[in-house]
């Protein structure tokens, strides 16, 4: 039976009905089931434990500083998703004040991460956490006075663990010098601490790493580049010549020992012959003593491009990444290349959105602690292209149109129009013209588009069919 705790509850008008609601929870954590195990230290801590191994993300942080589509990969995805940001405040900040907090936080930044190129630089590495271990973990440490932020750390997520308790997780750190005591696992602060899961299906908060797939499939890859680079070396790029000797008798002073080390010595001295004046482009023996082949090994390694082709689409698709963005030829259309990278753009925008609230949380905690004054504060990233940037205004563009017509009808509010532009309040009270005579500024245009488009048509047909010249007006001598 699955205990409901109504122990507390509270009756609300939902849509004219009297419902009752629950506090606390009802439904039962699925880390609860026998799929799921805890590491109990000392009956205190109850860590939940993932259903993939930590030890992958080590092995992913290797692999990318050795393996080409790997990194590729994950330096395209970094290039495509840091874009840039901006960091917006409520319309009731005052321009002057705006700009002050705006110059704080890029002067304050640079000093939040060594070895980084200011806050940019930052997110990079932020990107690449989150590619590589499939969730951000970050803490910011605040500085002893409690003026401002000292600097950004990156803790591993790998050595993150979630205690389940009272129905909440908390998050704690793994510390593996001190062993299994319960001592080992520090408990972190979530005022300054944030960790952003990038995808996963379950309660638990865990990211899961997104090119946890492609590992198969890189092992795979490694074993066949392994055996290529074994038949380069044993039979060369192009082939490898074979030379048939008459084999000599054996002399009648020669013993059998003696004997085999003549002939081991004549096939000695043959491949060394054989090996110089290949390089020369000559080659020379006795006829009916001697017999040349050349054997090819292209020949017999047509198949094995497609077997590479086929590994390296699986790789892709395991790293989530077209193949075309690891150069693997795929006979893709434009068209079809075009909304695959349509597609890239909008996936880069999950990661931005973990991206935009790390960098809310450090800017909040950094103006509070400086002492300025303001409600609220966003961080948005820029459009990733400039074909990108044109659609997001263009949308912009027809959802003005659509919302002001809206407006001028009486069907909407100027509140609520602000609000569907992406702002909190209009800035200034506008009285809309009237729904018979819509905007005299519209009139105007169309009446200029009108001109423009009739004497757009004249040159046109004047280009078209020129008039013929009048002979009278000829001052030649005929």
């Amino acid at each position: 039976k699955i205990p409901r705790n109504n122990a507390k509850t509270k009756d609300v008008d939902s849509k004219k009905k009297n419902v009752t609601l629950p506090a606390g929870r009802i439904s039962v954590p699925s880390t609860g089931n026998k799929d799921y195990t805890y590491d109990k230290i000392k009956g205190e801590l109850n860590i939940v434990k993932p259903d993939f191994l930590f030890d992958s993300i080590p092995v992913i942080r290797k692999l990318y500083k050795v393996n080409e589509d790997l990194g590729l990969a994950l330096f395209d995805l970094i290039q495509l998703t840091n874009t840039g940001h901006e960091i917006k405040f409520n319309q009731d900040v005052k321009p002057e004040l705006a700009d002050k907090m705006r110059a704080h936080l890029k002067s304050v930044s640079n000093n939040w991460h060594t070895g980084s190129a200011g806050i940019d630089g930052l997110v990079n590495k932020w990107i690449a956490q989150t590619y590589i271990s499939g969730a951000l973990s970050i803490e910011w440490v605040i500085n002893k006075d409690l003026t401002g932020i000292a600097q950004n750390v990156l803790v591993n997520p790998e050595t993150i663990r979630f205690s389940l308790e009272k129905g909440y997780y908390h998050p704690y750190q793994k510390n593996s010098f001190l062993g299994k005591a319960y001592n080992s696992y520090i408990k972190l602060n979530k005022e300054t601490y944030q960790y952003f899961a990038l995808y996963s299906d379950e309660d638990i908060p865990y990211g899961v790493p997104p090119f946890l797939s492609a590992l198969k499939s890189l092992g795979t890859q490694r074993d066949m580049k392994d055996n290529i680079h074994h038949i380069l070396n044993q039979l060369g790029l192009l082939g490898y010549l074979e030379t048939k000797l008459e084999k000599p008798e054996q002399l009648a002073n020669e013993n059998i020992n003696q004997y085999e080390t003549r002939l081991k010595k004549l096939l000695h001295d043959t491949k060394t012959n054989m090996i110089a004046g290949f390089k020369e482009g000559v080659v020379v023996g006795y006829m009916d003593d001697h017999e040349f082949e050349f054997h090819s090994t292209t020949k017999n390694l047509n198949g094995v491009s497609d077997l590479f082709n086929m590994n390296e689409n699986q790789i892709a698709n395991g790293l989530k990444t077209p193949p075309a963005f690891l150069g693997v030829k795929s006979g893709a259309t434009e068209s079809f290349l075009s909304i695959v990278f349509t597609k890239t753009l909008s996936q880069l925008k999950n990661v931005q959105q973990i991206l935009s609230k790390a960098l809310q949380k450090g800017y909040e905690l950094e103006l509070q602690l400086a002492g300025f004054d303001y409600k609220s504060l966003t961080v948005e990233f820029k459009a990733s292209t400039v074909t990108d940037d044109m659609k997001v205004q263009q949308g912009k563009e027809v959802k003005q149109r659509v919302l002001r017509m809206l407006w001028i009808d009486g069907i909407i509010s100027s509140e609520q129009y602000a609000e569907e532009m992406g702002y909190t309040k209009p800035h200034r009270k506008v009285k809309p013209p009237s729904p018979d005579n819509k905007s005299s500024d519209d009139a105007v245009k169309k009446k200029k588009r009108e001109e423009d488009k009739d004497k757009s048509d004249r040159n046109v047909r004047d280009k078209n069919k020129p008039q013929p010249k009048r002979k009278d007006n000829n001052t030649k001598p005929q």
